[in-house]
């Protein structure tokens, strides 16, 4: 799964823009009325302006080439204040059954902003940087029922449970995309954030197309092409 433009709301869209723009280096796109959007790799960040939010944060990751996790790293850590996971003294977290290495930091909504590197994603020898972000990973979307809507995504998208899941978790996708489906009110790790259901808009290419509309979310697919 590609996904391909992601859809949030905000409180302080200057903040955050100056965030995404300047501090993660990300290209400003064309701004419309309400809302500004970035570039990060092959997907689009579009934060629209509400003049107040619903409490608590999103959570979305980012790919970053195989071997690039440590370069990474170096180059986050004058910009942001890395989210450790409990008794960890590296930032860097590995998620062994993923065969993945990620990184947690806030961005100035407090939203748990991921960089991911998955051993089957290819590796770059470039100096890390916004060019080294290929595109959006997860997307979380907390829900009360996780069997019920992780069957409807699977569903309607024709896409794969990814490795295993329990009544609270469970990844829809593969490693180039994938919807993080968690129970409401379970703590985004590595933080104490509780999960909750926001206002959410995703584009995303599958090998089935079809729109999923469930409480706050909107998810759009179009079919994958050969190219993709």
């Amino acid at each position: 799964m590609k996904i391909i433009s992601l859809a949030l709301q905000t409180s302080q869209p200057e903040k955050l823009k100056a965030f995404y723009t300047q501090t993660m280096g990300l290209p400003p796109l064309a701004e419309a009325e309400n809302q500004f959007s970035v570039q990060a790799g092959f997907s689009t960040i579009t934060f629209s302006t509400v003049p107040e939010r619903a409490e608590g944060p999103y959570h979305f990751a980012l790919n970053i080439p195989s071997n690039r996790i440590r370069a990474a790293a170096e180059w986050l850590q004058d910009r942001v204040a890395f989210l450790h996971a409990p008794g960890a003294t590296s930032p860097i977290v590995q998620h062994e059954n993923w065969e993945a290495y990620a990184l947690y930091f806030y961005d100035p909504d407090f939203n748990i902003v991921e960089l991911i590197a998955h051993k089957a994603t290819p590796e770059s020898h470039a100096p890390f940087g916004p060019e080294q972000l290929i595109g959006l990973a997860e997307v979380g979307l907390p829900v009360t029922d996780v069997a019920g809507f992780s069957r409807e995504l699977r569903e309607q998208l024709e896409l794969p449970r990814w490795k295993s899941a329990t009544t609270l978790f469970e990844a829809i996708g593969n490693e180039e995309g994938m919807f993080i489906v968690v129970q409401e009110q379970r703590p985004w790790f590595p933080t104490q954030n509780l999960a909750m259901a926001l206002p959410t808009r995703v584009e995303v290419q599958t090998a089935g197309t079809a729109t999923v509309q469930h409480g706050p979310f909107l998810i759009a697919s179009v079919r994958a092409t050969n190219k993709v």
